[in-house]
């Protein structure tokens, strides 16, 4: 299945009714308390198909431009390579993807890395439904699979993977504490988490001019935070990790290779096609002005930490990239 398949063509007028329905969707999430509901409803009703950037793929992710990405399908790639390469992934893994989206980075993965399998777990009902499709018409039922559940309660065994992924997807967590242990759980002594993620930027490295504006402040936090455990700058993130029961863990930063080189080419972007059938409220909050708005009070993080393997703890390798700013 392609993924013009899951944008049909719209008339003007569908187009319009579409967006309106969106925003009754949005409206409605102030009467929506628990967390995971929030979340699922947004992508189940909003963060659809007719609302990604992506030409090729179904990525809902900002991407990584270090090395000029011509596209955002390119950089969503990129991105996920990077995720795989800090995990060290190989045929040997069993991969729980948290958080999955609609698959791209684990069909990539499959196809680029080949692991033994891959267990993408989704909040978001519609996600899985298109994710599962998707496999399907790649052949790849037999090694991918998704399944519903919540990232603070993951439905896997204790120590049955080597390996816990997720892509851009924490930051909508109810509580990251919380899903550090459930990932800690779920993998294997000798196992690995990988989180790329967007998390506060910590107050002495937002200017000076920034951080006068209090308001922004409280209104960019509490758009891209879920509550007071997911409210965490990247020192946070790594003692976080460490009380759950990991070691070895490293958290760096990759901003400078990701909000500035999106809003531009979001805002290159902006009389195409698949920018004018995006939602206005969307297209406006994650364009050029909006990033502008709330890229300033971010950071965007990769983070890698171990389990440590039966018997006498051990250090890991720690392979993959090192030269991002470190935390």
């Amino acid at each position: 299945m392609t993924v013009l398949e899951f944008r049909d063509s719209e008339s003007s007028t569908r187009r319009t009714v579409r967006w309106v329905r969106e925003w009754g969707w949005f409206a409605s999430l102030l009467f929506v308390p628990k967390i995971p509901n929030r979340f699922s409803l947004v992508y189940d009703k909003v963060m659809t198909g007719h609302n990604t950037l992506g030409e090729e793929s179904l990525f809902i992710n900002l991407g990584y431009w270090k090395d000029s990405p011509r596209t955002l399908d390119e950089a969503g790639a990129a991105l996920a390579r990077l995720v795989a390469t800090e995990a060290g992934l190989g045929s040997d893994d069993v991969v729980v993807d948290v958080g999955c989206g609609m698959g791209d980075q684990d069909f990539l993965w499959m196809k680029e890395f080949g692991p033994k399998r891959i267990t993408g777990v989704n909040i978001s009902a519609k996600q899985i439904q298109v994710s599962t499709a998707r496999a399907a018409t790649l052949g790849l039922s037999d090694v991918v699979e998704y399944v519903h559940g919540s990232a603070n309660d993951l439905p896997l065994p204790d120590a049955s993977a080597t390996k816990v992924t997720a892509l851009e997807s924490p930051l909508h967590f109810p509580s990251r504490p919380r899903f550090f242990e459930e990932a800690f759980r779920v993998l294997a002594p000798g196992g690995r988490l990988v989180t790329a993620d967007v998390v506060p930027l910590a107050n002495e490295h937002v200017s000076s001019e920034v951080r006068r504006s209090r308001l922004k402040r409280l209104v960019v936090h509490g758009i891209f935070t879920t509550g007071r455990k997911n409210n965490t700058d990247a020192e946070e993130y790594r003692q976080a990790l460490l009380a759950a029961g990991f070691q070895d863990v490293r958290v760096y930063s990759i901003r400078d290779h990701v909000y500035p080189q999106y809003a531009e080419y979001v805002s290159r972007q902006h009389d195409q096609p698949q920018i004018r059938r995006i939602n206005p409220l969307l297209r406006g909050f994650f364009g050029q002005k909006g990033a502008a708005f709330w890229a300033p009070w971010l950071d965007y993080i990769v983070a890698v930490a171990d389990k440590a393997p039966s018997g006498p703890a051990q250090g890991a390798s720690g392979a993959g990239p090192r030269d991002e700013k470190s935390c």
